[in-house]
């Protein structure tokens, strides 16, 4: 889309090309979403617009994504019952299983920076090329 097009606080449905040349995205324009993005090459997803940068013609959006990951700080009580040493700030990391052993998806919002230019309104075709990345975890 073209940087005019582009609203803060507006939805739009964001296609990460199949190639994302070194020289056009390079992990300097593209910040803490370099590698995110490098693994959704040729998917969509919905991203919500806060701020977008006219100079740089990017955009910085959340993103919602469901997992069963889970992590969980022990307290102080719970570490000395488990042998720890006390004062260590521990956490147990892990999958989230339900009753019958299935994995229970959770919302998660995540942040990227985006080039205006993958930005389309929601309501227009995806590109044939392009798959849902519902299919696929974003990081």
């Amino acid at each position: 889309m073209r940087t005019k097009d582009v609203r803060v606080g507006e939805t739009y449905r964001c296609e990460v090309p199949l190639a994302l040349p070194w020289r056009r995205y390079r992990p300097e324009k593209m910040g803490d979403s370099w590698l995110p993005l490098s693994w959704l090459r040729g998917t969509y997803f919905l991203l919500s617009v806060v701020d977008v940068d006219t100079a740089a013609r990017t955009a910085h959006g959340l993103v919602m994504r469901a997992s069963p990951r889970i992590t969980v700080e022990l307290t102080e009580d719970q570490a000395r019952e488990a042998g720890l040493p006390t004062g260590g700030g521990y956490q147990v990391s892990g999958m989230l299983l339900d009753a019958e052993g299935e994995p229970v998806e959770l919302p998660r919002i995540g942040t990227l920076t985006v080039p205006l230019r993958w930005l389309h309104p929601v309501d227009t075709p995806v590109s044939l090329s392009h798959h849902d990345a519902s299919v696929r975890q974003i990081p």
